[in-house]
């Protein structure tokens, strides 16, 4: 299956995004069902208009990849033109919510633009910041099965 993946993060999450795509990429390569295509803002071409390429970006895509963490949240590109696409009540996209970074206790009190109320993903209830070594490469290729799975619907009933 053909799917596009929009990568929305956080400028100051550079070095931590590179190193999950580093092995999440290659993980998802490797499967036979799943034909990704990938893009992030990095991949604006010189002299394209920011916020237009964004927007077009975001309009091809069926999913999007949050890269969640406390400076994504702070981020006002972020909360008016990416996330309300992928969480909250005008959601039109899939999305694969992941904490990149430690993140704050969700409950009513949080306003995180719809992410609160969606399965995050963690490994073993870590983000992939509190990780190192292999355990980092166990984080992305966890996650490339869990996104096979979403963008497979894979996720229903199993039989025992």
């Amino acid at each position: 299956m053909h799917t596009r993946i929009f990568l929305s993060w956080c400028h100051q999450d550079k070095g931590l995004k590179e190193a999950l795509l580093r092995d999440l990429l290659p993980a998802l390569g490797g499967f036979t069902d799943l034909d990704v295509e990938w893009w992030e803002d990095s991949h604006l071409a010189c002299g394209e208009e920011l916020t237009a390429g964004i927007i077009e970006r975001l309009n091809e895509a069926d999913f999007g990849l949050l890269l969640l963490s406390t400076r994504y949240f702070g981020r006002l590109f972020i909360q008016e033109h990416e996330l309300p696409r992928f969480a909250g009540p005008r959601a039109d996209k899939g999305s694969l919510p992941v904490a990149l970074s430690p993140l704050p206790a969700f409950g009513p009190e949080c306003d995180l633009g719809g992410v609160e109320r969606q399965l995050v993903f963690t490994r073993d209830a870590k983000s992939f910041a509190e990780l190192s070594g292999a355990q980092r490469t166990s984080f992305a290729n966890d996650l490339a099965a869990a996104i096979r799975r979403r963008v497979l619907s894979l996720n229903g009933y199993r039989a025992l």
